[in-house]
């Protein structure tokens, strides 16, 4: 029961850090999708007016910052994803000493059933004797 009790925790905590993971993705998705944007608005800009210089120096270095904070992004969903394979990891091992333990009771369960069964049996052959020998002794 216990062992249960870590497993399924265990799976909730992975779950957790599953959620996160995801979460961390769809930030840094959406950090590219304001990058590609930038770089859509600056080709327009570019194409569009005469005097764009001031605007596109303001988007590349808009992008610059970006691609940095792309970058941090990686590294923390690379950290995440290290989180969540470490916790796959501890339910990995939990549900093994589940499945151990579930293995080992019924291997006990079905020796108790072969010594409660031999015992049954041993007794029955006893009532046997006895209710012959009574028989033996009436006659």
């Amino acid at each position: 029961m216990q062992r249960q009790i870590v497993a399924d925790l265990a799976q909730r905590s992975l779950a957790e850090a599953q959620m996160q993971l995801n979460a961390e993705i769809d930030v840094r998705d959406e950090m590219v999708s304001v990058k590609e944007r930038s770089l859509e608005e600056r080709a327009k800009s570019v194409e569009s007016t005469t005097d764009w210089a001031n605007s596109v120096a303001q988007i590349n270095q808009f992008l610059t910052g970006q691609d940095v904070r792309i970058k941090r992004q990686n590294e923390r969903i690379k950290e995440t994803e290290n989180l969540v394979e470490a916790r796959r990891e501890i339910l990995r091992h939990a549900v093994s000493e589940v499945k151990i333990l579930e293995r080992l009771e019924e291997k006990e369960k079905q020796s108790f059933m072969k010594e409660l069964n031999k015992a049954e049996q041993a007794e029955a052959d006893e009532l046997t004797v006895l209710r012959f020998s009574r028989n033996e002794n009436l006659k």
